[in-house]
């Protein structure tokens, strides 16, 4: 891994590398009125991303906040090479389970056009990076601080390009682990949305749809599996005549199942990696899915109708797109 200067690259789980050389051009210097504004840095990278076919990242106050620290401490000659491993334990890792982050700094610019032109020489590979979610920056006296992250769990439901207000996302709640303020069926249905359609985004998948019918059905089969006391495989049969039985019109259906369920993002994970050619699949547009004492099932099916999630991210349970 190449390490750049003052350049970190943390996962969540251990950290990967870490490089604590001081640029040579990051001295302090009289501010100009054309610097450290946020929306501007984010809108400048986001169309140079848009212009190379990537989604747009979002601003993000803790990122933000973590970057203040980091540029803080290095004007005051006090930043150590495990400091930013501090902060990803205290404040970043807490934003979603196998959550990546890294930073820089760099300095002196007399604008955040400069600086933007000059970060992206810098550190090209992370900022052009498709998995990137949010950057939070700082600046004071031309020297600037960007934190990176991508793996987060909560995003807004929509991401614009250039932000048309001064606001920056900020999480609810501490975004790790099961929340029961969005659990449903046993899953944090919210954290398991968002990862998903994050990831179908980028093969120009649609955003799921949760289909209660098939919620119902995989919390049932999550039931069986409990009584049966294993995973079963002979899901899609059963499902398909539970279904229909109920009047339930769907055009295609696909069911999946397991055990050893440890929370929204580990589910996540494995199906992206073990059955991504359905859950990744353009053909599916809405989804079920359930889990109780470890047996977890995903139901996927397609429609004779569309279907559209206006919010592929929700926050809140009240935020999540159904369809009947």
């Amino acid at each position: 891994m190449r390490v750049l200067a003052l350049t970190a690259a943390v996962m969540a789980l251990g950290a990967m590398g870490l490089g604590a050389t001081t640029p040579a051009d990051a001295k302090a210097s009289p501010a100009s009125a054309d610097q450290g504004q946020p929306q501007r840095i984010v809108c400048q990278i986001n169309r140079d991303r848009t212009s190379r076919h990537l989604s747009p990242v979002f601003l993000h106050r803790t990122l933000s906040d973590a970057a203040q620290s980091l540029g803080q401490r290095y004007a005051a000659g006090t930043l150590s090479n495990g400091y930013f491993d501090q902060l990803v334990a205290s404040k970043i890792a807490p934003l979603g389970n196998g959550v990546g982050s890294s930073y820089k700094i760099l300095g002196t610019f007399a604008s955040d056009w400069d600086y933007v032109n000059s970060l992206e020489r810098s550190i090209f590979d992370q900022l052009f990076d498709r998995t990137l979610d949010a950057i939070g920056v700082s600046e004071s006296s031309g020297v600037y601080t960007i934190v990176l992250a991508t793996g987060l769990s909560q995003r807004p439901s929509t991401v614009e390009t250039c932000p048309s207000g001064n606001t920056q996302f900020s999480p609810s709640g501490n975004g790790s682990g099961d929340n029961p303020s969005t659990t449903a069926n046993g899953v944090d249905l919210t954290q398991f949305l968002c990862a998903f359609n994050s990831r179908r985004a980028h093969v120009n998948a649609d955003a799921f749809v949760v289909h209660r019918a098939l919620a119902s059905e995989a919390e049932a089969q999550a039931e069986q599996m409990v009584m049966l006391g294993h995973y079963t495989v002979d899901g899609p049969r059963k499902v398909d005549e539970s279904l229909y039985s109920q009047g339930v019109n769907v055009k295609q259906l696909y069911w999946i199942a397991g055990d050893t369920y440890r929370g929204a993002s580990n589910l996540v994970e494995l199906l992206d990696a073990t059955y991504s050619n359905y859950v990744m699949n353009t053909t599916y547009s809405v989804i079920g899915v359930a889990q109780k004492n470890g047996f977890w099932s995903v139901i996927l099916a397609s429609l004779y109708h569309s279907v559209h999630a206006y919010k592929p991210c929700p926050l809140t349970l009240d935020d999540v797109d159904y369809t009947s």
